[in-house]
């Protein structure tokens, strides 16, 4: 199976800040050794069957002063096909915003930029600089991506108000917001997802499995895509890998096996691994090769 990872970090500690890596810094996992250590694109290693055709490197705290300096490093290190995603502060003042996202135009890596939401949702989505710098986002025809639970209400209703006022920006949800493993959790996340997929640029990415649960299983990853697909469609959905982060509860290959055994059939098990980021992120002259 050949894939494209839409969610990967790569490290480099001697030359990145990383705080949220440092042992007293949040968050205080009991694991955190296991990835508190540099990664390159190396260690996205797999075997036939398995191909990994690209990957997009979404930001990871290099820098979030000078977060340009991230995709620098990375277009110097990096040889494989690969897109970015940059942080941005959607709160900056909009001059300031504005030259981040124009300095970002000039990598030819970059296609979109993070700001992670969690618990602070409703209030980044009421400053009033968000929606004016969400507005120039989308006219540079950049992506946005961000991360809710999807069992927080005023969460998931600020995103409905992002897509609502900014009709063509997409919208990019990682680690499906965070699916719950008992049931009426889970039901009432199913509710939330149904919600947002109503809004027609938001794009949900599968990953993070171990955010919640270091102990997930197939059952469960099963479960929480159908589900998904079910809202979402064949076409908004992808499959990823939040490596390093992944090294929690297994081996990166180990998971894309977990996924390739999955019982979607081929075409659409094309279209979560590789299709459909291949399309988002704008993966141009880059072929699947046929099976």
């Amino acid at each position: 199976m050949q894939f494209i990872d839409p969610h990967i970090h790569l490290f480099d500690r001697n030359k990145g800040h990383y705080q949220w890596l440092n042992e007293n810094n949040q968050p205080h996992w009991p694991d955190k050794a296991i990835i508190a250590r540099n990664f390159d694109e190396r260690d996205l290693c797999v075997e036939s069957p398995l191909t990994l055709k690209g990957f997009v490197h979404i930001e990871a705290g290099f820098n979030n002063e000078q977060p340009w300096l991230e995709i620098e490093w990375l277009e110097r290190h990096v040889q494989g096909s690969f897109k970015s995603v940059g942080y941005a502060d959607i709160t900056l003042a909009p001059f300031e915003f504005r030259r981040l996202i124009d300095r970002y135009k000039r990598y030819s890596s970059v296609v979109g930029v993070r700001h992670i939401f969690d618990d602070e949702a409703v209030e980044l989505v009421e400053h009033p600089n968000a929606m004016t710098n969400l507005d120039y986002l989308a006219k540079a025809q950049f992506i946005f991506e961000t991360q809710i639970d999807g069992n927080d209400f005023s969460a998931v209703d600020a995103v409905i108000k992002v897509c609502a006022e900014n009709a063509n920006l997409v919208v990019i949800l990682s680690h499906g917001c965070f699916a719950p493993q008992a049931q009426e959790a889970l039901a009432q996340w199913q509710t939330n997802i149904m919600k947002l997929a109503k809004c027609p640029l938001v794009y949900m990415k599968m990953s993070g499995w171990e955010m919640v649960n270091r102990r997930y299983d197939q059952t469960h990853i099963s479960t929480v895509i159908s589900s998904v697909i079910k809202s979402f469609g064949h076409k908004r959905v992808m499959l990823a890998s939040n490596f390093p982060l992944i090294l929690f509860s297994q081996p990166y290959q180990s998971l894309w096996h977990d996924y390739q055994s999955l019982e979607l059939g081929t075409e659409l098990l094309a279209a979560l691994c590789y299709n459909n980021a291949a399309s988002v992120y704008g993966f141009k002259g880059l072929h699947q090769d046929k099976l």
